[in-house]
């Protein structure tokens, strides 16, 4: 019975996140949409190339992390498919390893989307 639920929920769930969800693809924001950090937002954890980071797990991440601390999402967590400004939805931001003004290089959040 549980998964006929499961199937039923998911039935409904991904063609309605398809339909609302960021409909984001690279090399698709131009400019300044509004919606990116003004400035880099950076973590304590220290880096040595973009790779090194992610967003943490929770819905609409606006923190960078090292990827061994980013965590996971708990069971049955679900999250809108909205995209949240000044997060890592929709390609706004991106994770990366920056400079912070300690001379440090430290994961962050970086404005504007990933470069290629």
């Amino acid at each position: 019975m549980r998964i006929g639920r499961l199937g039923s929920r998911l039935g409904i769930a991904l063609p309605l996140t398809a339909f609302l969800g960021c409909m984001y693809t690279p090399g698709e924001t131009t400019g300044s949409t509004g919606n990116e950090v003004f400035a880099p937002i950076f973590s304590t954890d220290p880096c040595d190339k973009d790779d090194d980071c992610a967003p943490v797990a929770e819905c609409h991440p606006a923190r960078c992390v090292l990827v061994a601390n980013a965590g996971t999402m708990p069971q049955g967590s679900a999250c809108t498919a909205n995209c949240a400004p000044r997060t890592v939805d929709c390609g706004y931001n991106h994770c990366g390893c920056a400079t912070s003004d300690s001379g440090a290089n430290l994961c962050a959040l970086l404005p504007g989307p990933k470069p290629p």
